[in-house]
């Protein structure tokens, strides 16, 4: 194909060459041709070949200066077709077509109403199914004839046919007002520049035309049905290529190409030597391809396989989708010492300055919530001053804990009134104010930027908010050093997002200026730079990276496809989002079974594209989920090439981490930062050493309170993070009562409910008098409710009192309490136990200081005691309930001779509002005496760890770690080591 395409467009003449445009898929393409072309001219791919020789085919091209013609995508080509047209009005740009187009269907949806909500998404699908609708050679009023003509049969006796009916319509209203909108616009855009071509009589800028990819049902980018219509009829064009593999003819595009193009004159070429199939040595000699753990070890082991390959600029990386790709070779190549250069571009919402700028949308979209603005003033991206000084992440990290211990939820409202709150609060004393104090740089910046984002968006017009959004921007962007490596790459991506806030808001200035609310500006804004590619000029020398386009204009010897897995290949469709395929093919829309086709067509024309070997990858895991080989595999056994198999590159050590990890190395011959880097790595603590698994040393005894030691079983790290470091847990700011203030306010009712009802000659609840405690309950409960917002007062009241659905811990506690009906002799509420106490294990006994609060003791007229727990959750497992064992073991020691006499325990559970049964008690006689003994044991294992000092990272359940507090601090790397 390359040849072909150089016999066509490398002319004797240097003019006849300047005459003609190549038309290419996409810059990367232009640029792995322009190289092969060259090659070609030169002769440079057969000499350097390593079968060492080169075919007759090579020896066509007379050899000379290289005069490239013009390489341009399909946008490029309808741009210098604008240029030529006498007179033409300026080229609309993809700007000022959308904010037309929102006006025209704003305009269509007041006459006709959508019928659905226009948000800005679905305004650019709009403007994109209109551009297809035109480019596949259909008019506005073919779309409404043959539509309707489906629809309206059934539109009477079918919902679905119904809608698509008025969808149809107001899609009509839309496009025509659209067409007339822009006609009066006094700019033209692509469907125009066709016409006007087709109107006049042009000065075409070239005579020749070689077209390289396919329709666009073989091709995602190919040409349209009216590109090719354009191109028969264009005066001044005297010579029109078509270029295709067999392979892709036989799809079906031969037919396809001749009814576009009648007369078409055919004329084969001799394919080229198949390169040689490498495959790893296997037992089974079905397997034809690599397999690696994940994409970034693809990566590291072709880069261990080709390391000392004398060529590699003649070799390919290639691959159907760029990320993470290109991320990944910045790592891996460099690291292994190998020299890359990428030809295709990245997206530019991946690049760190649009992620900056989308934290200013984010403030703006959710006002100003802790979240989004802590997020904005962490970035390292932007620089925020307060009295000519920065705000430090020490501000930033003060700000966010003020903020969290105040339940500060956002609002334009409540930020800008922190400012006067931080005046009042200065003055105050105590822990309150020295919090506040240290928070107020950070308050003072986050109410700086909260204003001026705010004023930004509720500007009068949308060139204003975008305007100023602008301003904001410049004011508080923090630039990099310009002796940075990644200055220059910053500045452009810099410089292309702002050009294109500059272009909105211009095109906003001349064809719509009402102002958008915050979705619709950040939702145009973040599509837009969502749909462009930015790219990073990485490298000139070594493996070339390639998508799979661009691969097969690129001349190599050796090409390694990667990525095999089905996701990737083939590439995903972009489906119709308004109507369905069966509507849409009389339309012109391909059909599925055709671009699964073309696919296979592409892949097998890639298996024969290098010169001396191709080689194949695919890999298990996709973000830690199991992924499934591309269904191309498939074509391999049949593909008709030899195969060479070759070993695995996994054992070779081409990193430096690997060699300087897996054996001594000699200090003197290691220079620079990697020489820093040994030395610190030599005097760290070896990774076997016990303090890298929770071991921090002998603690003396000391009190121990129960829920401390029962969190210890939870997790030891959870422990050791939060009683020995005496570190904050990370908790997300609620709106309501946190658990922690939850529980201690459910205790607080239940301990005055029972004070009131024995103040009142209540004793045990019986079936008699159950109504007048719930009674009671209610109103003890209604006058503790009063103080909290309505909002906690209605949910805190459904966890007391219950509601239809389930009853609450009220009538639950006094469920339980009727079953087991027994004189209550006195009750001790929210009752300390503190001092020594014995415990007894299977080593024998131990006497401990314990700090502990029962939430409710009953002694009972038979000379037993009854143990309640209150929890708004589940009761704990019995495996690691510890509380009510302690409690019962300290209640019967402490309460020795209370009311002359002695106490054991009878009962002990849990009143939980999430359980099935109203109450879930450790068991009756030997079950409780064994609940005991185990919970003992469990208490004096857990305080023999503490004491060793032992916190290894050992959650009780997995899945705890999700919702930890302490996970920012956290080894989670070594969950599971012994």
């Amino acid at each position: 194909m390359q040849r072909a395409i150089a016999e066509c467009a490398l002319g004797a003449d240097p003019l006849t060459t300047r005459s003609c445009a190549v038309l290419v898929p996409s810059r990367g393409a232009a640029a792995a041709l322009r190289a092969s072309l060259e090659n070609l001219r030169l002769g440079v791919g057969s000499r350097h070949s390593e079968k060492g020789e080169g075919g007759p085919e090579d020896r066509d091209l007379t050899p000379g200066a290289v005069v490239v013609p013009d390489l341009v995508t399909r946008d490029e080509l309808y741009r210098r077709w604008h240029r030529a047209i006498p007179d033409v009005p300026p080229l609309l740009t993809g700007f000022d077509r959308e904010v037309i187009f929102r006006r025209a269907a704003l305009s269509a949806s007041a006459a006709d109403a959508a019928p659905f909500r226009l948000r800005p998404g679905l305004i650019r699908e709009m403007l994109a199914f209109y551009d297809e609708l035109r480019r596949r050679d259909r008019t506005v009023d073919d779309f409404e004839r043959l539509m309707t003509g489906s629809l309206e049969a059934s539109a009477a006796i079918d919902r679905g046919a119904e809608r698509m009916l008025v969808q149809t319509r107001f899609l009509t209203s839309a496009f025509r007002e659209f067409e007339r909108r822009i006609s009066e616009s006094g700019g033209v855009d692509e469907h125009g520049i066709r016409a006007r071509l087709l109107e006049r009589e042009t000065s075409a800028p070239y005579s020749r035309i070689v077209v390289t990819v396919g329709d666009r049902a073989a091709d995602p980018v190919g040409l349209w049905t009216a590109d090719f219509d354009l191109l028969a009829r264009l005066p001044g064009i005297t010579h029109l290529d078509v270029i295709a593999t067999e392979q892709l003819l036989a799809t079906g595009f031969h037919e396809r190409v001749h009814d576009l193009l009648p007369g078409l004159i055919e004329e084969r070429r001799r394919p080229s030597v198949p390169p040689v199939l490498l495959a790893p040595e296997a037992e089974d000699n079905a397997v034809l391809w690599f397999v690696s753990r994940d994409r970034e070890e693809e990566l590291a082991n072709f880069a261990r396989a080709v390391k000392e390959s004398p060529r590699l600029d003649r070799t390919g990386v290639v691959f159907q989708r760029p990320l993470p790709y290109l991320y990944l070779a910045r790592h891996v190549f460099p690291d292994a010492g190998v020299p890359y250069q990428a030809l295709d571009a990245l997206p530019l919402a991946g690049e760190p300055i649009a992620a900056a700028i989308d934290l200013l949308f984010s403030v703006a979209a959710a006002e100003a919530t802790r979240a989004s603005l802590i997020d904005l003033l962490g970035s390292p991206h932007w620089r925020f001053d307060v009295e000519g000084e920065k705000v430090e992440r020490t501000d930033v990290a003060a700000l966010d804990e003020l903020l969290r211990s105040t339940k500060y939820l956002g609002g334009w409202e409540r930020i800008a009134k922190l400012g006067d709150e931080l005046e009042a609060a200065q003055v105050q004393s105590g822990r309150e104010g020295r919090k506040w104090n240290r928070a107020a740089r950070g308050i003072r910046a986050a109410v700086s930027i909260a204003r001026d984002i705010r004023h930004a968006v509720t500007r009068p017009t949308a060139s204003g908010q975008l305007t100023a959004l602008l301003e904001v921007i410049t004011a508080h962007e923090q630039l990099p050093d310009d002796s940075a490596a990644w200055y220059g790459r910053h500045m452009r991506a810099r410089a292309a997002i702002l050009s294109a806030l500059q272009g909105l808001a211009a095109a906003h200035a001349v064809h719509g200026d009402e102002p958008l609310t915050v979705p619709e500006l950040m939702g145009g804004v973040r599509r837009w730079v969502e749909g462009q590619t930015f790219s990073p000029r990485t490298g000139t020398e070594g493996i070339t990276l390639l998508d799979a386009r661009a691969a097969a204009y690129a001349d190599l010897d050796n090409i390694h496809l990667v990525g095999l897995v089905e996701s990737d290949w083939p590439d995903r469709a972009r489906r119709n989002i308004f109507y369905p395929s069966s509507l849409l093919t009389q339309l012109g829309w391909p059909n599925e079974h055709d671009r699964l086709q073309a696919a296979r067509a592409r892949f097998r024309d890639l298996l024969r594209l290098p010169r001396a070997r191709v080689s194949l990858s695919s890999f298990t895991l996709e973000e830690d989920a199991i992924v499934a080989s591309s269904p191309f595999l498939e074509e391999l056994p049949g593909c008709g090439l030899a195969i060479e198999r070759r070993p695995g590159a996994e054992g070779v050590r081409v990193f430096a981490q690997e060699a300087l990890s897996m054996e001594p190395v000699v200090a003197s011959a290691v220079i620079g930062d990697a020489a820093e880097w040994l030395r610190l790595r030599e005097s760290r603590t070896p990774i076997s050493d016990e303090a890298f698994h929770g071991a921090a040393g002998p603690r003396e005894p000391s009190v121990y309170a129960v829920s401390h030691v029962e969190r210890y079983l939870e997790c030891p790290f959870k422990y050791f993070a939060s009683y020995v470091l005496e570190l904050d847990e990370e908790r997300d700011v609620e709106s309501g009562l946190t658990p922690q203030e939850r529980g201690q306010f459910l205790h607080e009712v239940f301990e005055a409910f029972f004070k009131t009802w024995h103040a009142r000659g209540g004793r045990e609840i019986t079936a008699s008098n159950v109504e007048a405690a719930l009674t009671l309950f209610d109103e003890v409960a209604h006058d503790r409710l009063s103080p909290l917002s309505e909002a906690d007062r209605a949910l805190e009241r459904t966890h007391l009192l219950g509601s239809a659905a389930a009853a609450g811990l009220a009538a639950r506690a006094f469920a339980f309490e009727i079953e087991h009906q027994v004189e209550v002799v006195e009750r001790l509420l929210e009752h300390p136990l503190e001092g020594e106490f014995v415990f007894r294990g299977e080593d024998g006994s131990r006497r401990l200081r314990i700090r502990a609060k029962a939430d409710r003791i009953d002694l009972l007229s038979d000379g037993t005691l009854r143990l309640v727990d209150y929890k708004l959750g589940r009761a704990p497992r019995p495996a690691r309930a510890l509380q009510l064992p302690v409690y019962g073991v300290c209640a019967t020691q402490a309460l020795e001779g209370r009311h002359g006499r002695s106490w054991t325990l009878s009962r002990a559970g849990y009143v939980a509002f999430k359980e099935k049964n109203a109450f879930s008690g450790l068991g009756t006689s030997a079950a409780l005496e064994q609940a005991l003994a185990d919970g003992q044991q469990r208490f004096l294992g857990a305080v023999a760890g503490i004491e060793r000092g032992s916190f290894p990272v050992d959650p009780e359940e997995p899945f705890l770690c999700t919702r930890c507090g302490y996970a920012g601090v956290c080894r989670k790397d070594y969950v599971g080591d012994e």
